[in-house]
């Protein structure tokens, strides 16, 4: 177990610290080590700029989760101590009264969360013109969100999204490396991801 060497505020600070890198250090800790690497896994097969906006967006939604204060969880705990919640009772009714409750060392239980979104994309065609990506026909997501308490499921929701129309893109991007291209494509940009 490491100590933290600085008073962190939540559990965020506390497991990552406190400094202006905490949601690359996050990042890296998501996406090498999370159920055993099951999500860099599930991203490895996306281009560049799209394992790029799932990590972020991962990335911001745990920071979030995280984000809880250590004292807000103390507190939080010491409310289920039938010696505190007595004396509050107590000093309630007796307005101006003061008790000092003795805590004995104790621990406040941990509850383990586990939230999975699993996205199931279909019908999704992409347009292909002179060997570029022109544009992508959207089609349609089923989502399933699960949530887990001490790994026991709690609640499993499912939902079906319609994804909107078609994306043409501004600029056609190149799908291959630039010496498959003619000549006088070699000037055009290539893809994110794709080397030129």
């Amino acid at each position: 177990m490491t100590t933290a060497t600085t008073r962190p505020d939540t559990t965020l600070t506390l497991l990552f610290g406190p400094d202006e890198q905490i949601l690359d250090t996050l990042t890296h800790a998501i996406m090498s080590g999370g159920a055993d690497g099951n999500l860099d896994r599930a991203v490895q097969k996306l281009p560049e700029a799209a394992r790029d906006v799932a990590a972020r967006e991962i990335t911001a939604a745990t920071a979030d989760l995280l984000d809880i204060n250590l004292i807000d969880l103390l507190i939080a705990g010491w409310r289920q101590y039938q010696d505190l919640t007595s004396a509050a009772r107590r000093t309630l009714a007796a307005p101006g009264s003061t008790e000092l409750v003795q805590l004995a060392t104790h621990r406040v239980a941990t509850v383990q969360l586990s939230l999975s979104v699993v996205f199931d994309v279909s019908a999704v065609l992409a347009r292909v013109r002179a060997g570029k990506l022109a544009g992508v026909h959207t089609g349609s997501c089923d989502i399933t969100a699960t949530l887990a308490i001490d790994d026991i499921d709690v609640t499993s929701k499912q939902a079906h999204l319609e994804l909107p129309g078609e994306i043409t893109l501004k600029q056609e991007l190149r799908l291959l490396p630039a010496e498959d291209y003619p000549p006088s494509e070699n000037k055009a940009v290539p893809a994110e991801g794709v080397k030129a």
